[in-house]
């Protein structure tokens, strides 16, 4: 039994999905700016505004870009064979391929969905397979079917803000 206004959805219901990608390397005039490029290497820590990689003013506007509040999750690389990362950008960001950027619906609240899904990332990583060279893959319509527990949008915020509370005591 669910709690009061609680409902079982799928992760679609909660978020639109989203592919990054790679600006040209053989472009220089892409790469070392001041923007965050996001890759499987950035993806250590919860909370994302920087990144080990940066583009330039005009390799950014080159770039697939999640907005802040976006939850980055990564989808291919061989660090799916141990964990799933989950990310939250604090401020807009350009991404890689290996990564979706998970972009919150309107009665989603955005730090509730990235707790949400670190939360459930033991359970999502068990849908990895493996591509043919040994590299970990999530198939993002298994992704979006994910099946959580949603409770009302003033709930969630409620959640995130507890949650945000521990997780700077920490």
């Amino acid at each position: 039994m669910l709690p009061k206004g609680w409902k079982a959805v799928e992760l679609e219901d909660l978020a639109s999905f989203h592919s990054g990608g790679t600006p040209s390397k053989s472009t220089p005039t892409f790469w070392g700016g001041e923007f965050p490029w996001i890759s499987a290497k950035d993806l250590k820590k919860h909370f994302i505004s920087n990144s080990i990689e940066k583009l330039s003013d005009i390799g950014f506007k080159n770039a697939a870009v999640a907005p802040s509040g976006s939850s980055l999750v990564l989808v291919r690389g061989m660090t799916l064979l141990k964990r799933f990362p989950v990310g939250f950008a604090l401020r807009p960001v350009a991404f890689n391929q290996d990564i979706k950027a998970l972009l919150p619906k309107k009665n989603t609240d955005p730090l509730f969905l990235s707790f949400l899904l670190a939360a459930e990332s033991h359970k999502i990583r068990q849908m990895v397979s493996t591509a043919g060279h040994g590299t970990g893959r999530l198939d993002t319509t298994n992704l979006k079917e994910y099946p959580v527990l949603l409770p009302p949008l003033p709930e969630q915020k409620k959640i995130a803000a507890i949650l945000s509370t521990w997780d700077r005591a920490i």
